[in-house]
């Protein structure tokens, strides 16, 4: 599924176009889940795992992503149906 988060495909920090990474929301035991229900977005290398400051060691970046992902999520379904499907409320 395309990302509902995203719509452009460049990096969700700053914009690049270049050397994007697909990243997704919710991984480990929740990658096929963010993979089915679109909770995906675009980083580029150092925004995703290439430096300190990307998603995978950058804990504020990581809760931020995925608290916008349950926003956009809850704006065509309810909290409950998200704690459902994630098992946590990021809001």
């Amino acid at each position: 599924m395309e990302s509902i988060i995203q719509q452009e495909k460049q990096c969700l920090v700053c914009h690049c176009t270049r050397g994007l990474h697909k990243h997704h929301v919710f991984y480990g035991p929740l990658r096929r889940i963010s993979e089915k229900e679109g909770f995906t977005v675009w980083l580029c290398a150092r925004h995703h795992n290439m430096s300190n400051s990307g998603v995978h060691f950058d804990r504020e970046l990581d809760l931020e992503i995925k608290r916008l992902g349950q926003h956009v999520y809850e704006q065509t379904h309810s909290r409950e149906e998200f704690i459902k499907l994630i098992g946590k409320n990021y809001l």
